[in-house]
């Protein structure tokens, strides 16, 4: 609601929270020279960069005040209140990176970020509350929430975007004291609700930067781009480093529908340079680094577009959590935190756009650490790291042949391991029938 604010012809607007701050639709023609919003349940403060076009900005004060948190803007000159609204509102969230769809739930306010792995209570009942980001939070702790025929299907859909792991009639049966497969389940919801009920478009082009010294590994290596779903257009930049590659042969692997560029490279190039050239030959909005001897699931790119829409980040990755250890044959699960924002993602999941990578200067010219420098780099820009789950991804270590050298004994090391399977044991979420 609006009304006259207490002196300066002011005008408030009261609103519940971020989600009904984002979807205000005030009287066009309202105008004032001083604009109060008051949001009566926010994660923080609230700010506002006027657009150039504006009358000056004179003062902003922007403060916590018995409970809520308000902002106050004054102009030089009147100015249209709900424009002044909606622009709070769309500079609460990271700056959007996809296109929206209107009349849908709002996934920058409805979304996994924040999710947790562990739970403080079991299984509760479906509140009887609006839905709203509120409503998200108090049930984060949850095992899980029982669904009823008769809930509103709208609340339902918003909590399946925030991967709230749902249960009752017409979901799947899932075993939630097991923290993997509530975890599976929680995606496999998100995911469809996100699709169905989302607010963003979240497609974009891809082109994956495949780099490789190894000959004998480029089959498995195209088997993991060519078993990629669920993406508008995807395409292959294959750097061989130090030997040749024929394109037909690649088409053949990589199947229809998926574009393939070759970017050879000399035995003798850097790995960086090799990156930047693979780059340099891509077509696609988005550039996906991917290893070549690491497992993908079917939805990892899929699943990193969703992210980087819900998360507006420059760059998006998975944790290295599932590590194949090949000298022991045993498959280990690390505890990282996942769906927050971060300063590091696995290396072989980095999902950058191309424009910040190319204003942050590109891959840089070194043999090693290719994907810190990058991930320092759009740090230092002032670009935002986003890591979300890491269930699609199986970091494979071999006893030698990494630029990341790191001892097995780490791996193994108690306080870094959250469990530990005999053989290759990855998520079932991996849709690998056979064992490698």
């Amino acid at each position: 609601m609006s009304e006259p604010g207490p002196r300066d012809s002011a005008v408030e607007v009261r609103v519940a929270d971020l989600m009904a701050l984002r979807a205000y639709a005030g009287a066009s023609d309202e105008r004032s020279s001083v604009v109060r919003v008051v949001v009566e349940s926010a994660p923080g403060a609230l700010s506002l960069v006027p657009r150039p076009d504006w009358p000056t900005l004179r003062t902003l004060r922007s403060r916590r005040s018995e409970g809520t948190f308000v902002l106050v803007a004054r102009f030089a000159r009147p100015v249209a209140v709900a424009d002044v609204v909606r622009e709070i509102g769309r500079q609460v969230v990271w700056p959007s990176v996809a296109a929206t769809r209107e009349g849908r739930l709002d996934l920058r306010v409805l979304n996994p970020i924040g999710f947790r792995r562990d739970w403080d209570r079991g299984v509760v009942p479906l509140p009887d509350r609006p839905l709203g980001p509120d409503l998200v939070a108090g049930l984060r702790d949850a095992q899980g929430v029982t669904v009823t025929p008769d809930a509103d299907p709208r609340t339902v859909a918003g909590l399946a975007m925030a991967g709230v792991p749902l249960v009752g009639p017409g979901f799947a049966d899932v075993d939630l004291h097991d923290p993997l497969a509530r975890e599976e389940h929680s995606l496999e919801l998100r995911r469809a609700a996100i699709d169905e009920h989302g607010s963003v478009d979240w497609q974009r082009p891809v082109s994956v930067l495949l780099a490789t010294r190894r000959p004998e590994q480029l089959d498995f290596a195209i088997a993991q781009v060519a078993r990629q779903r669920g993406v508008s257009a995807l395409q292959l930049v294959l750097a061989p480093h130090g030997f040749d590659a024929e394109v037909s042969r690649l088409r053949e692997l990589v199947g229809d529908g998926v574009d393939v560029r070759l970017a050879p490279a000399a035995a003798e190039a850097v790995f960086g340079d090799v990156l930047q050239a693979a780059a340099g030959a891509a077509d696609g909005d988005v550039l996906l680094k991917m290893d070549d001897d690491d497992w993908y699931a079917p939805d990892v790119i899929a699943d990193l577009l969703r992210a980087r829409a819900y998360s507006g980040a420059e760059l998006v990755g998975m944790p290295a959590e599932f590590h194949y250890l090949a000298p022991r044959d045993l498959t280990v699960k690390r505890g990282h935190p996942t769906e927050l924002y971060a300063r590091f993602v696995a290396g072989g999941t980095m999902m950058v756009d191309r424009a910040v990578l190319r204003e942050v200067g590109g891959f840089r010219s070194v043999r090693k650490y290719v994907d810190a420098q990058l991930l320092a780099a759009v740090t230092a820009a002032g670009g935002a790291i986003y890591r979300t789950h890491g269930l699609g991804y199986v970091l494979r270590r071999n006893a030698s042949g990494h630029t990341w050298q790191v001892d097995m004994d780490y791996l193994l090391d108690p306080s870094r391991v959250e469990r530990s399977w005999p053989g290759f044991t990855p998520s079932r979420l991996m849709e690998l029938e056979t064992r490698s």
